[in-house]
């Protein structure tokens, strides 16, 4: 790459993080999973210990109080829908073809802007939810956490950048975020943790949200060990990438 693109690929990362917070909308909703994440802690260590929790400061109950990596995972795949598939709804996308006719490389920023997004906002979720353990554990006495906190600190990481990814991924496949974000949401959350949970056991654990559970959560029974679980998010990951990608560089903008 030479000097004039390294040049023209940060101006559209730059370019991509203003429009990013240009609006209220995305602060807001980092601040909002945020709150989320800290006080499902702080939920679970008000329950720990009673009707049939366990105990705090055990290893089972500091292992439900970091369960909530799933929180980031759901804000990027939206913020990654929305940062694909608004600038096609739009017609946004335009002017910035026009100042950069590559397509290729414009696809490839706002994945590259999006996935670094989703993995630092999953390490400031994860390091606040964790001093937010620490203190609780600390104020009743407690100072011991399980061996996997680095584990799961990394997993929630990377499982934050894939769907982040994903999400430029579907936003990029289709023209309308809304039908996008519900139909995301609803696979992830519903479909795959409910109905083929029960009726397919042997195939929801190879989908993404099996996936992210086994990075995110302590193992547990029917859940794919942390590297195959990483595996098959990032496969996922490329391959919806790989299908956008194509797309991008065929569809008619104007």
């Amino acid at each position: 790459m030479n000097g004039t693109a390294l040049l023209n690929t940060g101006r559209l990362a730059r370019a991509e993080v203003r429009k990013l917070f240009t609006t209220k909308a995305v602060p807001a909703t980092l601040a909002i999973a945020i709150v989320l994440a800290v006080g499902s802690v702080i939920i679970d260590a008000l329950v720990a210990g009673r009707q049939g929790a366990a105990p705090l400061g055990t290893d089972a109950s500091t292992n439900q109080m970091l369960k909530f990596g799933a929180i980031p995972c759901v804000v990027m795949l939206i913020l990654g829908i929305l940062a694909a598939g608004s600038e096609f709804r739009h017609r946004t996308i335009v002017p910035v073809l026009l100042a950069t006719p590559h397509r290729a490389r414009v696809f490839a920023v706002k994945v590259a802007v999006i996935a670094t997004l989703g993995a630092a906002f999953g390490a400031l979720v994860f390091g606040l939810g964790l001093e937010t353990i620490v203190a609780t554990l600390s104020a009743h006495g407690i100072h011991h956490l399980p061996g996997s906190v680095g584990r799961l600190y990394a997993g929630t990481v990377i499982s934050s950048a894939c769907f982040g990814m994903i999400g430029v991924a579907l936003g990029a496949l289709t023209r309308n975020t809304i039908a996008a974000i519900v139909a995301a949401i609803v696979w992830t959350l519903f479909v795959e943790q409910v109905i083929l949970a029960a009726i397919m056991p042997g195939v929801e654990k190879w989908l993404p949200t099996a996936s992210a559970i086994g990075l995110t959560n302590a193992p547990g029974p029917g859940t794919p060990s942390p590297v195959l679980a990483g595996l098959v998010l990032a496969g996922y990951a490329a391959a919806l990438l790989a299908a956008a990608s194509r797309t991008t560089m065929r569809r008619d903008v104007t």
